[in-house]
């Protein structure tokens, strides 16, 4: 494979120069979704903080973790089959210039996980060396851990696949074992458990929650299935994510549950040391944090707002890793990361990216029928075909649009509402064929007005 492939440019990678099996691939995929914020997913929803038990909650948690599998399956699809990355896949839907759009509402997540995952793993290295030595400064700590991602991805997929397949196996050793201090060393409130609990509002909101969380790596699967080797059928890429994606995420999310409950606690660093035996136990244990913190922001909250300044601003890979890193640092995580703003932070986003989501998969499986003209996609003049209205799709912006409208009222189960809608609406919409129909009016009004002069 060529350097400028390795360094993740935006062209088409070929079946024959992909890099991944699914002994790479599905590991790569659970270090990522070992995600720490996952603790803090299901604990507020939780009696006594809300209406649910810890069975309906499990519950939830399982529903959501579903959708989040199949999405990925759908929409990984253009990558795996097409070589081509997210920013392109969204010509196809939104237009050569409208495709701006979806990739900038998909990266301002990215952008505070990534400044979020950062602030946890200096919270964490505070808590280690205070614990251990009797000095630290969180500050300094999130300046290092910042540095440290950035360093790590400065070299493209290549390091990002070996970091995230070696975490996978340690990080996995260290879950286990503070899964066993948990067992051994707390018990759950019988109050979580017999609570009667409800099946309302709250139950579907935590569903919404569980999809919210990571449907930003959903949205850019085509990220990484770009890279997954293909042998001419789907096998690889419904098992890469139907294994590296359910197994890994429901299991963080029913270990942050239990941890919370537990504990009282749904700071992840705070648990931890909680449940930790004694002070070098929890330091050992934190380094879980450390290491899902970064094997996670490679993957999904660096490499989406990278591209995207690739094609937006005609950055290189480097220059849109560092753009990415120093835009985390302004998206105060500090603030980001607190249980007034946690939750709407994910809802808000939601509102936005489930409706857009929802457009890929009907322009991709049902308009197209899988079959889009790459050479098209590449070419961004008035002649492409995805030129629609002056290079912006209005099916699809009104798709959106209207998706969000619904959903923001009800913004607890913004996801849930704005998906299909998005789906329905840009079905129905393009069978209309109203871009085509918008074009020829402006032409129509061109020509009368260059006539008349």
């Amino acid at each position: 494979m060529s350097d400028s492939t390795e360094l993740e440019g935006l062209e088409p990678i070929s079946k024959d120069e992909r890099t991944m099996g699914l002994l790479h691939y599905i590991p790569v995929w659970w270090s990522s979704l070992i995600i720490v914020q996952a603790f803090a997913v299901a604990f507020f929803a939780v009696y006594p903080h809300g209406t649910l038990n810890l069975l309906q909650a499990g519950i939830a948690i399982g529903i959501g973790s579903l959708i989040v599998t199949v999405g990925f399956i759908a929409n990984g699809f253009p990558g795996y089959e097409k070589g081509i990355p997210f920013v392109v896949q969204t010509r196809s839907a939104f237009g050569t210039k409208g495709s701006i759009i979806p990739n900038y509402l998909r990266i301002i997540p990215a952008i505070g996980w990534l400044g979020i995952g950062n602030w946890i793993g200096a919270l964490a290295l505070e808590s280690i060396t205070s614990t251990l030595w009797g000095f630290g400064n969180v500050w300094v700590y999130f300046v290092l851990f910042l540095l440290l991602n950035l360093l790590l991805a400065l070299n493209g997929v290549t390091s990002i696949k070996w970091f995230d397949s070696l975490a996978a196996g340690v990080l996995t050793i260290l879950l286990g074992y503070t899964i066993y201090a948990v067992l051994t060393t707390q018990t759950i409130p019988a109050e979580v458990i017999n609570y009667p609990g409800s099946w309302g509002m709250q139950f579907f909101a935590t569903i919404t929650a569980t999809v919210g969380f990571v449907v930003t790596g959903a949205l850019n699967a085509s990220d990484l299935s770009r890279h997954l080797k293909n042998p001419g059928s789907s096998r690889n890429q419904v098992f890469g994510h139907l294994f590296g994606i359910a197994p890994p995420m429901l299991f963080m999310l029913v270990v942050g549950l239990v941890f919370g409950v537990s504990t009282g606690n749904p700071n992840p660093v705070d648990a931890i040391m909680i449940v930790a035996p004694n002070p070098l136990m929890g330091s050992l244990m934190l380094l879980f944090i450390l290491g899902a913190q970064i094997s996670t922001n490679l993957t999904l909250n660096i490499l989406p707002p990278t591209h995207v300044f690739q094609d937006s601003l005609g950055l290189s890979w480097r220059q849109g890793v560092v753009l990415t890193s120093a835009l985390s640092v302004v998206s105060f995580p500090w603030v980001l990361f607190t249980s007034d703003i946690f939750y709407a932070f994910i809802n808000t986003y939601a509102a936005f990216l489930g409706p857009a989501l929802g457009v890929l998969l009907a322009d991709y499986w049902i308009i197209r029928n899988r079959d889009t003209d790459i050479d098209a996609l590449y070419r961004t003049d008035r002649e492409s075909k995805f030129w629609f209205v002056n290079g912006y799709s209005v099916t699809a912006i009104i798709s959106v649009l209207v998706g969000a409208v619904v959903s923001l009222p009800l913004l607890n189960i913004s996801l849930l509402i704005g998906l299909p809608t998005g789906f329905g609406i840009y079905t129905v919409l393009r069978r209309t064929d109203l871009d085509a129909t918008i074009q020829s009016y402006l032409s129509d009004g061109d020509r009368a007005a260059s006539g008349a002069d």
